[in-house]
């Protein structure tokens, strides 16, 4: 029996959206989170001139590009892409400061840490203010952290030290888990230098 022109098209049409659907439900999201330094990691564990101290982590700011849930990647230096795929889990911003925060309360050590804005009435050591320029890289490459950030301390806020901070770490395979693994380790090098200058502070 010979098939109608309009049922072969239809046919074909009905072939091609299946198809379409079925790559549809194959890429649905994969997301992503900064993981903090472990205490098992830190190797060196000698008294801290700061230990114990009340730190305050922020203000914190991100480059706008930063502040959305895609992950960002450069395919050059002066162009980017946003993953459809791969996504942070939460606020990045959020997710940034937190680890951060775990960090220096990881390395310093102390527990005492108070994410901005906090209390008047919080007796803050040391307050870190960071301005994140930068945090991105490329598949299969590198990642490159690069922020300026200040250590202020005392009662008076007086400004301790003030540095630019350019980071970069390899990445160790070409998926977005390794991109996002190479980000955590390049946030753990800034926890240690903001560690290092609240440190040195303390021995003062």
């Amino acid at each position: 029996m010979r098939v109608a022109p309009f049922s072969r098209a239809l046919a074909v049409i009905l072939a091609i959206v299946a198809i379409f659907l079925g790559g549809c439900r194959s890429q649905s999201p994969r997301f992503y989170t900064l993981t903090p330094i472990q205490e098992d990691q830190v190797t060196a564990k000698r008294k801290s001139p700061a230990q114990n101290a009340v730190v305050g982590i922020g203000p914190v700011k991100l480059a706008d590009y930063l502040d959305q849930s895609m992950l960002i990647t450069r395919t050059s230096d002066n162009q980017a892409k946003k993953a459809e795929f791969d996504r942070w889990v939460g606020s990045f911003k959020d997710n940034f400061i937190n680890v951060l925060a775990d960090n220096i309360g990881v390395l310093l050590p102390t527990q005492r840490i108070y994410l901005y804005p906090w209390r008047v009435s919080v007796p803050i050591d040391y307050q870190v203010a960071v301005d994140i320029v930068r945090c991105d890289g490329r598949l299969g490459d590198a990642v490159w952290l690069e922020a300026r950030w200040s250590l202020f301390g005392g009662p008076e806020k007086k400004l301790l030290k003030t540095n630019r901070a350019s980071i970069s770490e390899p990445v160790s395979g070409a998926d977005y888990a390794a991109l996002v693994a190479a980000q955590s380790r390049a946030l753990a090098q800034l926890s240690h230098e903001i560690v290092a200058a609240i440190q040195s502070a303390g021995k003062n």
